[in-house]
């Protein structure tokens, strides 16, 4: 008996599929910056015991690389999330040397002293992903707010669970 070979677009198709779910799927927003030509998908929150984990992806459909920045930490904090029912505001976790859980931690040049976050060179039509880690709000929040530096508000995000 002889083995079956595949064809072509059977195998693009296990493919799509395999990359999908290594890559996550459809963002569950976008919005557009103040960067020219770049925009911000939030792909995931997730929430894990005390730990909310966000995950985004920052795009620059333009023809020339733009440079990002999230102030994390310091003085300027402008990426944090917000439950929106009680009014609390979460910032992004830090270790014991007050380091931000979060893609990067250095310090950045938005002439704010002591500002610290991530700086990400994003080329032209491509996209990089970032993450942050935060406390989680308690498990009857369903959905939050996040804000991220030049952008506004992604309002109603909904919370996945683990």
């Amino acid at each position: 008996m002889r083995a079956q070979i595949h064809r072509p677009a059977s195998l693009a198709i296990a493919l799509l599929l395999l990359v999908s779910a290594a890559f996550g799927s459809e963002p569950l927003a976008t919005v557009a910056t103040n960067w020219d030509d770049v925009s911000i998908d939030v792909m995931s929150v997730t929430r894990k015991g005390s730990v909310l984990t966000v995950k985004w992806a920052v795009r620059n459909d333009g023809d020339s690389a733009r440079t990002v920045q999230f102030v994390t930490y310091g003085g300027g904090v402008r990426t944090y999330v917000v439950d929106e029912e009680s009014g609390t505001k979460y910032y992004v976790l830090t270790d014991r040397e007050g380091n931000s859980l979060a893609s990067q931690h250095m310090l950045l040049t938005y002439g704010i002293p002591d500002s610290f976050g991530i700086r990400q060179a994003i080329p032209p039509g491509s996209s990089k992903r970032l993450w942050a880690k935060f406390p989680a709000p308690p498990i009857e929040v369903r959905q939050i707010s996040l804000y991220f530096d030049e952008t506004e508000p992604f309002e109603d995000i909904h919370i996945a669970d683990k």
